[in-house]
């Protein structure tokens, strides 16, 4: 209790520090609430509702400072401190920032960065054993939170009646795409992937194809949105991924396909080659006539193709 007592009143210290003048008091105060959170002495903030709602409203200040040396010192203590946080404050800290990264007013690099901070600080499951119960808790406040904020759109937080906010991955009038988001979507695959439900995993495959389907997405952002596929369909079943499969013909044989659609489309079939090739092998015949077709071999037919022999590179 001592020792509880201690730590609670140098949080308390630390965090009225924050809000000093001087941008080298508060990156020194974050240095010091660093190594307290690393401390086995601030484990008691999981059952403390209030002080770890208290910490994780105080680093969201500080990620909004001026000074980047105060911000990268708030995205350290965040690894730390989500691991300490109760189901509650780490679904509080996950809507706020998830709704910073569609504000108007600031770099909204700096919350979606802070989102794969907390995604890859929290227990992951394993891929050799039954995931355990921290990182079942940890999945249930990505997929109440985090997963519909990326999918959107979702009811605004003011509550008006008819009230929207966009999700994380549309386009914004002024912005355009998010790579950053997608970067969010790409670590979330990547830790809790094998935890996704068959709903979560479309419906972010359709956010993401969205991005890879606009003409006016960015190189860049097409890239990263590529990325993102490739980390999704590592965790489809094959019913889904036959799916996704029918889908794709169905976007190469659209009467409006662009040039620089059609490019996007046989980049993502590249990305499932070299992704998942046991997987993609069977669907081979069907999708490599819309490749040779692209790169000038029209005269291909689908029957002239053998599925026994090795897959060419569509890369």
């Amino acid at each position: 209790m001592g020792d509880r007592h201690a730590v609670q009143q140098s949080l308390n210290s630390l965090l009225s520090k924050l809000d000093d003048a001087d941008p080298d008091m508060r990156y020194m105060s974050l240095n010091d609430l660093y190594v307290v959170l690393n401390n086995p002495s601030s484990t008691y903030l999981a059952h403390d509702q209030f002080s770890s709602a208290k910490l994780a409203e105080g680093l969201l200040k500080a990620l909004d400072d001026q000074h980047g040396d105060v911000q990268n010192q708030a995205l350290k203590c965040l690894g730390p401190l989500v691991v300490r946080l109760p189901l509650e404050s780490l679904r509080m800290l996950l809507d706020k920032l998830s709704i910073l990264t569609t504000s108007q007013t600031i770099d909204t690099s700096v919350p979606n960065t802070a989102l794969r901070v907390i995604v890859t600080a929290l227990p992951r499951p394993q891929s050799t054993q039954a995931p355990g119960p921290e990182a079942t808790t940890a999945y249930s406040a990505l997929s109440q939170v985090l997963i519909p904020r990326l999918i959107g759109p979702f009811p605004s937080p003011s509550r008006r009646r008819g009230s929207i906010t966009k999700g994380m991955l549309e386009k914004d009038p002024a912005k355009g795409f998010s790579s950053d988001a997608i970067d969010v979507v790409i670590q979330v695959a990547s830790c809790f992937g094998a935890l996704l439900s068959e709903e979560e995993l479309t419906a972010l495959e359709k956010a993401v194809m969205s991005i890879i389907d606009n003409d006016t997405a960015g190189t860049v952002v097409t890239k990263r949105a590529l990325a993102a596929i490739s980390a999704l369909v590592l965790h489809f079943s094959d019913g889904q991924f036959a799916t996704f499969v029918s889908e794709l013909v169905e976007r190469f044989n659209s009467p409006q396909l662009s040039t620089v659609h059609r490019r996007h489309l046989v980049a993502a079939v590249g990305s499932l080659a070299r992704t998942v090739p046991a997987k993609f092998g069977p669907h081979l015949p069907t999708l490599a006539p819309f490749i040779f077709s692209a790169v000038g071999e029209e005269g291909l037919e689908p029957n002239q193709l053998d599925s026994s022999r090795p897959i060419p590179s569509v890369a």
